[in-house]
């Protein structure tokens, strides 16, 4: 793995011997990352090191707030607030879940070694990641389709697929204005398999992939706006407590961890500053769209058709329009970004 001298080595995860197949893959893996000193601990045979060290290594201030709880690293451009104990950062302001809880140890807040490298610094340094992908193709992908109506909210007669889809041509005319290329996985109320979506990207050689969807839980109560990035291998997805020898498998998606994560960012981020809240956060999971991608690719959660007022606004072609608008705000933002790097 080519790295600049940004990168801290990473530790072993011991689980158990019943996966010496994931704990030998991480060992290969850990050997070839470029090694940066710093004040380290282990847990359950993972590498941590504390924030002041990532501070002073990354060029951040470093402090903890009036509460002393929530310890800040602060730079111009970017801000993150750390409790212990728990698997959720915020980049300025904005939730983000990492694989593995921080820890307090000596009066310090201790992150782990492999968030540092697949979370923290494609946001703080993407440039130290090598070749920048280009961001001129756009594959956008209308969750469900035909047979597969995905989420529906019966009452007011709303079907996942079909909002998908209306989004989903909405961000199209903005970015063929905007002067992208753009490439649609279904143009019509077709079911498309998941794992022909991906297909279809790499043969249109996309260089973006977004992947629209809206959300339904038991819960009335539960409401707001998500963006799914590919989990990292090593790690465990945003819904589990704990990595099992499934999460040494290393995906194609996986090539474009750290572009997947800056794309993740700017997506959430704009549309939440677009859109409001709840500010449901940047997640991990293992989708099958993500999955066997050969570009940098996220899926949105664009609200909770299990929630009535949620419901209700996507009624609205006005409401719709803006959150086409915040996707298209969010891919503008990444592809500023990428320039600036290049």
């Amino acid at each position: 793995m080519s790295r600049k001298a940004w990168f801290f080595s990473l530790g072993c995860i011991h689980i158990c011997s019943r996966v010496l197949v994931l704990r030998m893959l991480l060992a290969l893996f850990i050997c070839s990352a470029t090694i940066v000193s710093g004040r380290t601990i282990q847990s359950d045979g993972l590498q941590y090191i504390d924030l002041v060290t990532v501070a002073n290594r990354l060029g951040f201030k470093s402090y903890w707030l009036a509460d002393n709880k929530t310890f800040r690293l602060s730079a111009p451009n970017l801000v993150v607030d750390a409790n212990a104990q728990s698997r959720k950062i915020y980049i300025n302001g904005m939730p983000l879940y990492l694989g593995f809880p921080t820890l307090f140890s000596n009066n310090q807040i201790y992150l782990s070694v492999v968030d540092l490298n697949q979370t923290l610094l494609p946001l703080q340094n993407p440039r130290a990641f090598g070749d920048v992908p280009n961001c001129k193709r756009i594959a956008i992908d209308a969750g469900h389709g035909g047979k597969d109506h995905g989420a529906t909210n019966l009452s007011l007669g709303l079907s996942e697929k079909a909002l998908s889809f209306d989004v989903a041509r909405r961000l199209q005319q903005l970015l063929l204005k905007g002067g992208f290329e753009v490439v649609q996985t279904r143009r019509e109320d077709v079911y498309i398999p998941l794992e022909n979506r991906a297909i279809h990207a790499e043969q249109r050689s996309a260089d973006l992939f977004i992947s629209i969807h809206f959300n339904a839980a038991e819960s009335k109560e539960a409401y707001g706006y998500e963006t799914f990035a590919l989990t990292p291998q090593f790690q465990a997805s945003t819904r589990y407590t704990k990595i099992d020898a499934n999460d040494a498998i290393s995906f194609d998606g996986n090539h474009q961890d750290p572009w997947n994560i800056l794309l993740a960012y700017f997506v959430q981020q704009n549309l939440v500053d677009h859109m409001g809240g709840p500010d449901r956060g940047i997640k991990r999971a293992r989708f099958k769209v993500l999955k066997d991608l050969r570009c940098p690719g996220v899926l949105v959660e664009l609200g909770f058709l299990s929630h009535r007022s949620s419901a209700k606004r996507l009624l609205s072609k006005m409401h719709r329009q803006r959150l086409a608008q915040s996707l298209y705000d969010g891919i503008i933002a990444y592809q500023k970004r990428l320039r600036q790097i290049q």
